[in-house]
């Protein structure tokens, strides 16, 4: 799979239909759309590249969509450059048509590390997203120290100010998902 250059701010957007507007001040290249529904998700789409960006769906929160190949191939078709999901099947899919992914993983605990570990060892998603962002710098050093890819890791979740942005850029993050348009 070719690679795929990401912002290092990556905004994320819960509501198009009141936040797209701050897309005005990004300077990024890539959105990351969080939730949509089936019967607007091209609509979306077609705002945000518009404005110059490159699209990640989470497919997980897409109203009316599913999941599974036809739903993976419909939002490419609407638009989708790549896409955002906690399941391994659908990172199997998008890497099997070569398609951009994020596979978000929730740090809750250290069962958690080990699934973490597992799962990229096992599906070999493109990017790892790790919530919250406060847990990043553990997962991070765990998966460094078992030898594992640690360079495409994204930081998101409870991302607040610009100091804990450069923190987390400090601790290995390659990128960072925010829905603080004020971190854009």
């Amino acid at each position: 799979m070719k690679s795929y250059n990401i912002s290092s701010i990556i905004a994320a957007v819960w509501n198009p239909k009141e936040e797209l507007e701050y897309l005005d001040a990004y300077s990024g290249n890539t959105v990351f759309l969080l939730s949509s529904d089936l019967v607007n998700l091209g609509n979306h789409i077609k705002k945000i590249k518009k404005k110059g960006f490159k699209v990640f769906l989470d497919i997980d929160f897409c109203d009316g969509l599913g999941n599974g190949e036809y739903a993976f191939r419909y939002s490419t078709l609407q638009g989708a450059d790549g896409i955002i999901t906690v399941k391994p099947k659908m990172i199997d899919i998008a890497n099997s048509y070569g398609v951009p992914n994020v596979l978000r993983s929730f740090a809750l605990d250290s069962n958690s590390l080990l699934r973490i570990n597992e799962m990229i060892t096992n599906i070999n998603p493109m990017f790892l997203e790790i919530l919250p962002g406060s847990a990043f710098p553990n997962v991070f050093y765990y998966l460094k120290s078992n030898g594992l890819k640690t360079d495409n890791m994204i930081a998101a979740g409870l991302i607040e100010t610009k100091k804990e942005t450069e923190e987390l850029f400090k601790c290995g993050a390659k990128a960072i998902s925010t829905s603080k348009t004020q971190l854009w």
